[in-house]
């Protein structure tokens, strides 16, 4: 009978766990309990009430007792909404990896995966011989402690903490242990086989198949769709916030991400090479995931300089190990800049069609080496004469020749180069345009399947798989407002946050070497400050950030003079007004030295 879901007549007969089973067995009793006071509050039956010890509802209790004593053993949370909770979820480690789950009890499904060393499967189902469901019912054993939600019960929630109390002291007092684990068994068994009006919402055919239909996505879990937000015990290590989420190596995303299309041999070159040990951002590992599971291809960055935003286009390039192309914005750029430019063909020499004396014949007979050139003949003009006469007319010929020449090539844009095939392109700076429209000229490239007339007549389609990234700061001095146009086409707006303190300490010492942290960390204190004294001064003719602190570090680690790399590397860039940087020096700089 599959509607029995948990209670099919094969579960019944599973063993008890220890230390049930011994509790039993020194006691003298059986599974079955006719004893009223060892039945829940649920049980309405009038006569012959009776109360079961289930194997699987015990291991559920045991795993939860676990959860909730140790963070390595698991953890259980709630993702509570506006007005209701979305999901009870669950991750705990198993005999054949870790479960992972969720419950919806609007519509009574579980959601998950079995998460192993090589990959995720899907949760089983309930099958003779194979999975009893404990790992369900443990999530269900959870739903029933959770307050202020309509499947808590508060008989179920005094039994377990019975029970874990029990635990805390080895089970000290058998006989109460005892009962309370009749009562939570009994009390579970009623919700779940009650009738539909006052049964815990559960779907049961959902266990029929060997393996449950509903899995949780890869890329919702790293968006953060299942993050538990309230009532978590224990520690989750997959089912977290974005925020919370442990960054990955290049290395480690390489191994998921890589070589899913075909590279043309010539632009290989172009795959960056930056050390596999650097640890990939969030936002950077979140266009990842875009790009593997949906079609999107057009992303935007925005952020202070010095977050990041170049370095996360060049790694997701080499992830990918696609093709990086480039394209720097400025004032001046224009539509016809972002897909190609005309140059003068320089590799190229126009024809001189004239005749030209030999040295002999300038020797011989000057005059009439000359009026080959210029059809006069000169009588007596000396060698030297007629020399520099005939250098005169062949470099007038040649400008005239030169003025004629319509001889130009048309070179086309990274941008055009990038859409030719999968590749990642960055646009640097688009805000820095200041033309109004200008960026609209790429809609059509950006549209899937539209065209795009180039100055020679072709027409390009952007490759399906040639990912944009824009990469610029919305704040700086410069920047214009974007057209709307172009911002509904990005697939993702990300706002790079300005990194920490600690965070700028730590990438300045691995990238320039730097092993003295306590001055590491007073010189990423200090440009921090300097920034935010920027921001609360309006002062807009500078900029201290990321690159400002490595640049220090470097000057620091050449000069050995903390004062004058500061002036150097930090105050210079900081402001243009000297006033200002003395105050800056003054107040962030001089009163610390002393930790030089």
């Amino acid at each position: 009978m599959p509607d029995l879901c948990f209670y099919a007549p094969w579960i019944m007969k599973e063993p008890i766990p220890d230390p049930f089973r011994m509790m039993l067995e020194k006691a003298g009793k059986k599974r079955i309990s006719y004893d009223e006071a060892d039945c829940s509050m649920r049980n309405i039956r009038k006569q012959g009430k009776v109360s079961r010890l289930h194997g699987p509802t015990l291991h559920a209790l045991l795993t939860l007792i676990q959860i909730r004593k140790e963070k390595d053993s698991g953890a259980a949370g709630i993702q509570r909404g506006r007005d209701a909770i979305n999901y009870f979820c669950m991750e705990y480690p198993g005999n054949q990896g870790k479960y992972v789950m969720t419950y919806n009890s609007k519509n009574g499904r579980f959601s998950g995966i079995l998460k192993t060393e090589e990959k995720n499967e899907k949760l089983p189902g309930i099958r003779e011989g194979k999975n009893t469901g404990e790992q369900y019912l443990a999530l269900l054993a959870y739903a029933n402690l959770v307050p202020d939600n309509p499947l808590f019960n508060e008989e179920f929630q005094k039994n377990f903490y019975i029970l874990e109390e029990q635990e805390k002291k080895e089970w000290e007092d058998k006989e109460a242990a005892l009962r309370a684990a009749f009562i939570c068994c009994d009390a579970m068994y009623c919700e779940v086989i009650a009738n539909p009006q006052q049964a815990i919402p559960l779907e049961k055919s959902q266990f029929r198949a060997e393996e449950l239909e509903d899995v949780l996505p890869e890329y919702k879990i790293a968006a953060g769709v299942y993050a538990p937000n309230d009532e978590i015990y224990g520690k989750f290590h997959v089912l977290l916030p974005v925020n919370e989420k442990t960054k990955r190596t290049l290395f480690e995303l390489k191994q998921i991400y890589s070589g899913r299309w075909d590279v043309n041999e010539r632009t290989k070159e172009r795959i960056p090479s930056l050390p596999e040990d650097y640890l990939v951002s969030k936002e950077a590992e979140e266009i990842l995931q875009m790009v593997d599971k949906t079609p999107a291809r057009l992303f935007m960055l925005t952020g202070d300089a010095g977050t990041g935003k170049t370095t996360d286009a060049r790694m997701i390039a080499q992830i990918l190990r696609l093709p990086y192309y480039v394209f720097t914005c400025g004032p001046g750029t224009d539509e016809l800049e972002l897909l190609a430019t005309t140059v003068p063909n320089m590799g190229g020499t126009a024809h001189l069609e004239m005749e030209l004396p030999r040295l002999e014949d300038i020797e011989m007979d000057p005059a009439s080496a000359l009026a080959t050139v210029n059809g006069i003949y000169e009588e007596g003009i000396s060698r030297e004469k007629a020399f520099q006469e005939i250098l005169k007319a062949v470099y007038e010929k040649g400008y005239e020749k030169s003025k004629n020449e319509k001889d130009f090539l048309l070179k086309e844009s990274e941008i055009v180069k990038a859409c030719r095939e999968p590749s990642v392109i960055e646009i640097q700076e688009p805000a820095m345009i200041e033309k109004p429209g200008t960026l609209t000229r790429l809609n059509s490239l950006f549209d899937d399947g539209a065209v795009t007339d180039l100055v020679n007549g072709e027409q390009i389609r952007r490759n399906p798989d040639t990912i944009v990234i824009m990469t610029t700061n919305l704040d700086y001095v410069g920047c214009q407002n974007f057209n709307q146009s172009v911002l509904s086409r990005m697939n993702l707006i990300q706002p790079k946050e300005a990194l920490t303190e600690e965070e700028m300490a730590k990438r300045a010492m691995k990238r320039t070497g730097f092993k003295n942290k306590e001055l590491l960390s007073f010189m990423a204190a200090t440009v921090c400050k300097i920034h935010e004294y920027l921001i609360e001064q309006d002062i807009t003719d500078g900029v201290c950030g990321y690159r400002e602190l490595e640049n220090w570090v470097l000057s620091y680690m050449v000069s050995n003079d903390l004062r004058r790399s500061a002036w150097t590397a930090l105050l210079s860039k900081a402001s243009m007004d000297r006033e200002e940087r003395g105050t800056m020096e003054r107040v962030f700089l001089l009163p610390h030295c002393d930790v030089d």
